[in-house]
């Protein structure tokens, strides 16, 4: 039986707004880790902050993480020998851990406004915010009872020490030192007696016993001071790894005036959750020597090395996010064409119309086959109804590009043509092979001395709309001989 410590990782958010790419990124990248060692992956809630967290918030988090299959093993809705899960429900936690660094005179009260120390810092020719500068630390007794008389509650500072560095080895980029001058004596607990972030955050993952903290590089100045509080406790630090921030296309951080940010923005748009997940994860972790850029889920996972994390950071490219989300929607079976796509038809009415059917064929069977010719093309759930929308109305637009293949005083006269000999030689059901349609096209072409091309591409316009579309046959043959009729002599104007 091995003596090595659990591996178990968590993902923090707060609940203040919707997961921004970056947070997905950083639970997926600790949820990989986890299941590569066969750990714990956490989802804690930090929700200290009590003015902007919201449960609208926490419950798009929740749908969001749903929604990308990173699977919890312990938090919300889950339970776990570490809860509750919400910091919100953890305050006598945290008064427990202040106490004890209270009795070992490692923290002091602070009764200094913002104000006021800003105005110290100005006065010293320094930023207004510069860290603090110590002013509360040795006060008197008899000031204490002063300013307790004035009504002032105090937030409560770690003694942080003066001399010295702070330093640890990151997992991404090696060792990284602070000195200790430059941490200053930062709030642990503030005036309402809600822990800060730094604080809440310690104990939290000592508690919980995380073995490793992977986050946004963001919390790199976080990291000293919360190592402070680690020594102060006694405890023991756990492993730390930064992850570069995720810039936009033009190497700025990524904001919502690149474009969508949100991981609901992009399941709106079609993306799907191992497309998203398979992106996510090239930015900032190298495949290695394999070049490979489309994985599942599990091959994700089996490839996933800490040691491949880039600390350089990435821009995201909405372009090769789209190219990963067709590889993705290229490699689905019908069953799972049908079940994204199903539901966007059905709301057109199409998936539902009685009306509407291949010859012999139930509606199901007939969405299948459609959603199975589209091959390749199955690439962009919200062009799909575009591309396939021809298979369900006969009143479908007419792509203005796509019009020009109409136009010309002979093109009338070969659809009349290929209309009527298509007539002749569909039986009396219209229900026939692709080889009669065909035969009917090329025939016709050969007979009139042009190329088949010549026929088919108005043809196809005639009949989808479109200047590309699945093999023309094909179409002719699951649309049915009656309907394809009819398009070719409405082409030609014969109303």
């Amino acid at each position: 039986m091995s003596d090595a410590p659990a591996v178990r990782l968590r993902f923090a958010p707060s609940p203040t707004g919707y997961l921004h790419v970056g947070g997905a990124r950083t639970a997926l990248f600790n949820w990989l880790h986890a299941r590569k060692a066969g750990g714990v992956f956490i989802l804690r809630i930090e929700d200290t902050d009590q003015e902007r967290s919201t449960d609208a918030a926490y419950q798009a988090i929740l749908r969001s993480m749903e929604w990308l299959g990173l699977d919890w093993d312990e938090g919300p809705g889950v339970g776990g020998p570490c809860g509750p899960y919400l910091q919100s429900e953890r305050l006598e936690v945290y008064q427990e851990q202040a106490a004890v660094l209270r009795a070992s005179g490692r923290l002091y009260r602070c009764f200094c406004t913002g104000e006021e120390i800003a105005a110290r810092n100005a006065a010293r020719g320094e930023q207004e915010s510069a860290g603090y500068d110590g002013h509360c630390r040795e006060l008197a007794a008899a000031q204490i009872a002063a300013f307790a008389a004035e009504g002032r509650a105090p937030s409560w500072r770690l003694r942080t020490p003066d001399e010295g560095e702070t330093f640890w080895y990151d997992l991404v980029y090696d060792k990284r030192e602070f000195r200790n001058d430059l941490i200053t004596d930062r709030v642990v607990l503030k005036q309402d007696g809600f822990p800060t972030y730094n604080f809440a955050v310690v104990v939290d993952d000592h508690l919980m016993r995380i073995s490793h903290v992977l986050r946004g590089d963001d919390h790199v100045s976080n990291t000293p001071f919360q190592l402070q509080i680690y020594d102060a406790l006694g405890w023991e630090r756990p492993k730390f790894g930064h992850m570069p921030m995720i810039l936009g296309p033009d190497r700025k951080r990524l904001s919502k005036r690149h474009g969508a940010t949100s991981v609901e923005e992009f399941r709106d748009m079609g993306i799907l959750p191992d497309a998203m997940i398979n992106y996510l994860a090239l930015l900032g972790w190298s495949p290695g020597a394999s070049g490979d850029e489309v994985f599942t889920r599990e091959g994700l996972v089996k490839a996933f090395s800490l040691k491949r994390v880039n600390s350089s950071p990435a821009a995201f490219d909405y372009d090769k996010l789209a190219h990963i989300n067709a590889q993705h929607l290229k490699r689905l079976g019908p069953a799972d064409r049908l079940a994204l796509a199903g539901p966007m038809l059905a709301a057109r009415g199409w998936a539902m119309d009685p009306a509407w059917r291949a010859p012999a064929d139930d509606t199901h069977d007939y969405l299948t086959k459609v959603l199975a010719m589209l091959g390749g093309r199955f690439s962009d759930l919200r062009r799909v109804p575009e591309q396939i929308g021809f298979f369900f109305t006969d009143d479908h637009p007419v792509d203005p590009e796509a019009a020009a293949h109409l136009e010309g005083p002979e093109i009338p006269v070969r659809l009349r043509a290929l209309a009527d000999r298509l007539d002749a030689a569909l039986p009396s059901t219209g229900a026939a092979g692709q080889d009669v349609y065909e035969a009917a096209v090329r025939g016709l072409a050969g007979d009139l001395g042009i190329e088949a091309g010549d026929l088919i591409h108005p043809c196809r316009v005639a009949l989808t709309g479109l200047t590309r579309s699945a093999g023309m046959f094909e179409v002719m043959w699951l649309i049915g001989g009656p309907r394809t009729v009819a398009r070719l002599r409405r082409a030609a104007g014969d109303r």
